[in-house]
């Protein structure tokens, strides 16, 4: 019996294409995906041609509507590429987080729990700064060793450009391993309930006798389902889950609501782009600035291929400058400015709108 547990970033287009080349290498017999449990029946949905990506599941309870949560899915997500094997392959597909009304009742007794407590963000350090200014995601620190100044730069350089790598997901686990030995902090109740209910998930399956268990969830996530926490640890931790009534359906959903500017936790900086490499994974930035140009020329102006090749060339050169191994989305967005866009910025902005909005009219970048 083997247990392979796959950490991801949510809507990674390249940890969507490392779970599906894992999958089709292992053959698994059942994919646990993180998720709501209750939603398991609407899994049967995402072999139906009706249903394309991006798509939301919406959870809620039907007494008290205004209590909801969505779980996106596009194209790119892990999630969606695991689930979609399993339905086309007709093994078993479930979904292993705690449930959605449990945690919603959680998060709101946390809530309640931190207003009555007293902040302590204005305390101060030795040098004058805030508690609430020190803070740092412990993905930062990688980035940091690594000399990128941005933790999501650090990690689609290191992760999501690649192809079918097939180490991957053993390097994120001992990474997030490494962090969660090395910061190590008060976890909250939810994310320990979380974790206990995705080790009850997995027993479960144990107990049912599938051989090969291929298991999906975030990276922070995948050493904490590793551990050998005694079953009598878990059930401790999740005694006392009250039940709660939700019902669940699928809705659609949009790019823009998967950004970070949307408010969204698990949010990404550019969609578009990231269906783009999804699409297109060895493009070296000619294909995305000749989509570039097709918006600019919708707008009457002038942009040439010379313009174009042009583009293509800084964008390289910054990425070499910069010691990257493949062009990213920043140089492309600096060379759009500087040689399309002559240095206005606005029209940048129109390239991130039009890239980011669905439906698409252009394959690839929409």
């Amino acid at each position: 019996m083997a247990v392979h547990i796959l950490g991801i970033r949510h809507h990674g287009p390249g940890s969507a294409r490392n779970v599906k080349a894992f999958l089709e290498t292992v053959r698994p017999d059942i994919v646990l995906v993180e998720g709501p449990p209750e939603a398991d029946a609407m899994l049967q949905w995402v072999s139906n041609e009706g249903l394309k990506p991006p798509v939301a599941l919406l959870c809620y309870q039907p007494d008290d509507p205004q209590r909801s949560v969505f779980y996106p899915f596009a194209d790119f997500s892990p999630e969606w590429q695991a689930i979609v094997y399993a339905r086309r392959q007709n093994i078993h597909v479930r979904f292993m987080d705690l449930p959605a009304g449990n945690q919603m009742l959680v998060e709101k007794e946390q809530k309640v729990v931190e207003q009555q407590q007293e902040p302590d963000t204005d305390q101060i350090n030795s040098e004058g700064q805030s508690l609430e200014q020190l803070y740092k995601s412990p993905i930062s620190y990688l980035a940091d060793a690594a000399s990128f100044a941005d933790d999501e730069k650090w990690w689609e350089h290191t992760f999501e450009y690649r192809n079918n790598n097939d180490e991957v997901f053993d390097a994120v686990s001992e990474a997030m391993q490494a962090l969660r030995e090395s910061f190590p902090k008060k976890d909250k109740k939810l994310e320990q309930m979380r974790e206990a209910y995705m080790r009850r998930t997995i027993r479960q399956a144990e107990k049912e006798m599938f051989h090969t268990i291929a298991v999906i969830c975030g990276a922070w996530h995948a050493p904490a389902l590793q551990w050998k926490s005694s079953q009598k640890d878990d059930n401790e931790i999740l005694k006392g889950l009250p039940k709660v009534k939700t019902e669940c359906t699928w809705i659609p959903w949009t790019f823009n609501r998967l950004s970070f500017r949307s408010g969204y936790g698990a949010g990404i900086n550019s969609p578009g782009w990231y269906n783009h490499i999804w699409n297109h994974p060895h493009d070296d930035g000619t294909l995305w600035m000749a989509e570039v140009a097709q918006l600019f020329r919708k707008q009457q102006m002038d942009t040439s291929v010379a313009h174009i090749i042009e583009a293509v060339r800084l964008a390289g050169a910054l990425a070499s400058l910069r010691g990257l191994p493949k062009v990213g989305l920043e140089e492309l967005n600096e060379a759009t400015l500087s040689v399309l866009c002559n240095g206005e910025s606005i029209l940048l902005k129109l390239v991130h709108d039009e890239i980011n909005s669905w439906p698409p009219d252009r394959r690839g970048a929409g």
